[in-house]
């Protein structure tokens, strides 16, 4: 693989999955022969170790960081499942919603330059600005919900943050920030205060404004997987977002399918060990086995994509 891939797993709220989803999503890609390096983004609550069995690292992202560790190499910790690396996010303290610009500089270009065919980069929870900036930064963007109305409410939010985001990055590369920077003010005076808003504003502005919108919703596209589901009505919840994001948004969301609460999840975080070894044959699993062999293949048929995300002046 020439390029490496970067996976980005969030979500806005704690609680619905995402280090359950990153860690299979990293054991299955694994296991299908690739060089994987999980990254746990939580600094202030780091567990990926934990669910991996794999005893309390010393050292993480929080040292390199602060630079008591010069070298990311350093942190890479070896998992029992060939081909899987670990990085940990380590001591409390050190929240990623803190970090400064040079800090978060410097972190990723040390992740693009790991030698690795995917990263899995387990993101935190909330929807602060360097969160969201290293979702975007990802080749995948994908959002765990839960059929629940709070993190229903939180991906709303965390989608919306990311598109107005996404827009405040590139608008420079059209001349458009002193177009884009008031409206995406959150009191601000044109009344945009969701994408298709803003979506209907620059369009009216025409000119370079509808180029440069028309681009940023072709490069925004995150894919949506629904966990913790229960009844059959729960299992409605993913089209539903994906048709309410289309219909209040504009925004096309590309929702990748369900995974089924199972008492093996639970089991396997008690016993520490992962899913995908501990029941490889289990619904769980098998249903997030379709998920990652639909986004392999979407990778594929979108290899000539020139993600310009991927190089945003953070």
């Amino acid at each position: 693989m020439e390029q490496k891939n970067i996976w980005a797993i969030g979500g806005g709220k704690g609680g619905v999955g995402k280090s359950f989803v990153a860690g299979n999503l990293g054991i299955l890609l694994a296991q299908k022969g690739y060089n994987v390096i999980l990254a746990d983004l939580d600094l202030g609550g780091a567990n990926l170790h934990t669910w991996l069995g794999v005893n309390s690292p010393t050292k993480g992202l929080s040292d390199f960081i602060e630079r008591e560790i010069l070298n990311i190499e350093k942190l890479l910790i070896p998992t029992k499942i060939p081909g899987l690396s670990l990085i940990s996010g380590a001591k409390d303290g050190v929240e990623i919603a803190n970090l400064k610009h040079t800090q978060k500089r410097r972190f990723l270009s040390a992740l693009r330059g790991l030698d690795a065919d995917y990263i899995v980069i387990d993101l935190g929870a909330g929807s602060s600005y360097n969160t969201v900036d290293f979702f975007l930064l990802a080749d995948s963007q994908i959002i765990v919900v839960i059929p629940e109305p709070t993190s229903i409410e939180n991906a709303y939010r965390f989608i919306k943050n990311s598109f107005f985001r996404q827009i405040f990055h590139n608008s420079k590369n059209y001349g458009l920030k002193s177009v884009v920077t008031p409206i995406l003010h959150k009191d601000n005076s044109y009344n945009v205060n969701t994408p298709k808003k803003l979506i209907d504003y620059l369009n009216k502005l025409g000119g370079s404004a509808t180029v440069f919108i028309e681009e940023q919703l072709q490069l925004f596209k995150p894919k949506m997987i629904l966990n913790q589901v229960r009844t059959e009505r729960g299992q409605l919840v993913g089209p539903a977002m994906k048709a309410a994001c289309s219909k209040y948004f504009n925004l096309n969301i590309k929702f990748m399918g369900y995974i089924a609460e199972d008492e093996s999840v639970w089991k396997s975080v008690l016993d520490r060990k992962p899913l995908a070894v501990a029941h490889p044959d289990g619904v769980p699993i098998q249903q997030l086995k379709i998920i990652c062999a639909d986004i392999l293949l979407e990778e594929t048929d979108g290899a000539a994509k020139n993600n310009l995300l991927s190089q945003l002046a953070l």
